[in-house]
């Protein structure tokens, strides 16, 4: 009987999440300055790129995936890369206004290749949107603050800009 409730209650979440949501798929570029500090001695900074799939669920909520990845540039001639996977989760404020998180890991090839968790808080806002009968697309920007140590507690926390361009169905 347990398994029928949960069965039951499970698919009346998820039709109504089905219902109103749709699917979106956002590409973009980013700029990450991790903070200095005395444990790395470098000046991190570097560009990235990134990919998010999103389900856009009630009330300007939504979930998904995010992937980054990208390249460090220090000292005038080193560099390393880095990646990451999350979920994302992001909440609609205002018209074309949202706040969110990313939260997954972060492996890095700096020093000694390094892995740990990630959070990003964000904020995005639409700079320019459109929107047709099925399909909508959006530019915009995203500020986040990005918090990661990684095993060898590394501090990796820093600055991400981000510019996406996406569109839903």
């Amino acid at each position: 009987m347990k398994k029928l409730f949960a069965a039951v209650l499970t698919l009346a979440l998820a039709s109504s999440a089905m219902a109103a949501g749709n699917l979106g798929v956002e590409f973009g570029s980013n700029w990450y300055k991790v903070s200095y500090t005395s444990d790395l001695g470098d000046h991190l900074q570097g560009q990235g790129q990134n990919f998010a799939l999103t389900w856009g669920l009630d009330n300007e909520l939504s979930l998904g995936t995010f992937m980054e990845s990208g390249r460090w540039v220090y000292a005038s001639t080193s560099y390393n890369d880095w990646d990451i996977v999350a979920i994302q989760i992001a909440k609609g404020l205002v018209k074309n206004v949202a706040a969110g998180v990313n939260i997954g890991s972060m492996n890095n090839d700096y020093d000694s290749a390094g892995r740990g968790l990630l959070v990003d808080v964000f904020g995005s806002v639409v700079l320019v949107g459109g929107a047709g009968d099925k399909v909508s697309g959006v530019l915009k920007s995203t500020v986040a603050a990005r918090y990661n140590r990684d095993q060898y507690q590394t501090n990796f926390s820093g600055v991400n800009v981000n510019l996406v361009v996406g569109v839903s169905f």
